[in-house]
């Protein structure tokens, strides 16, 4: 991809997506390029991670279900992947946060390890 191409897609992208003074190889931006762009065919696609583990409190042995959801959101407004966690112990304990990735690197990171087939 020559330079001038390069420039004009970080372009497009960063009307969707937070580049910051990120450095992007050639394939970085065609696939950032490609979720801006396209952002209607990946809109809604989640990726649910599950994991169970014993773990050792001041109140003895406890057993933790956790849950990443990850789901792809984008729109003319912006592109991002949204991260829901939440666990669940045997005794009632429970919690959950929401992260909000949003800058180009994060979402590549992501998209690449959850979503890309």
């Amino acid at each position: 991809m020559d330079k001038k191409d390069k420039i004009e897609k970080k372009r497009t992208i960063g009307t969707h997506i937070n580049l910051g003074n990120g450095r992007y190889k050639d394939n970085e931006v065609e696939t950032l390029y490609n979720l801006a762009t396209n952002h209607e065919k990946y809109n809604g696609m989640t990726k649910t991670v599950k994991r169970r583990f014993d773990g050792w409190s001041s109140d003895g042995k406890y057993t933790r279900e956790e849950e990443t959801i990850y789901a792809f959101k984008g729109s003319d407004k912006g592109v991002h992947i949204e991260e829901k966690y939440q666990y669940f112990d045997d005794d009632g304990q429970r919690g959950e946060h929401i992260t909000i990735h949003d800058t180009g690197r994060d979402i590549l990171n992501l998209f690449k390890r959850y979503f890309a087939v």
